[in-house]
């Protein structure tokens, strides 16, 4: 498991949240499509679903930040890499660093830091 949801990440938007959850549910079906052997077609559609939910989430905003622009950036190169068959496209580090820089997005940084609340 990459990330656990914890209410303390709840920005108080009914949609923001399900987003912020949706995104490391699917973290965590990447993780374990990853870890089991799962057929590439299960793991390219979680991507797919990975890149869209976080697309969709920004596209909310008025004024884009960099930040946000950079993770949709991440989330795009991770199926692109895994569609062209690049060695090691899905590490777990990867799919760490990917989900601390969502949880950062969320800006909740109340109680324990971010990598205390990530699986290593």
């Amino acid at each position: 498991m990459i990330a656990i949801w914890d209410t303390r990440f709840s920005v108080g938007n009914a949609l923001a949240d399900a987003e912020h959850r949706q995104v490391i549910s699917v973290l965590n079906e990447i993780d374990v499509a990853r870890t089991v052997g799962a057929p590439p077609e299960v793991v390219e559609k979680a991507l797919e679903t990975l890149a869209r939910t976080i697309d969709a989430h920004f596209a909310r905003d008025d004024t884009p930040r960099s930040e946000h622009l950079a993770l949709s950036a991440s989330a795009r190169r991770l199926l692109d890499s895994w569609r062209n068959g690049a060695p090691g496209a899905l590490e777990r580090r990867v799919l760490v660093n990917l989900a601390r820089r969502w949880i950062d997005h969320m800006g909740r940084h109340e109680g324990a830091q971010p990598s205390q609340r990530l699986a290593g």
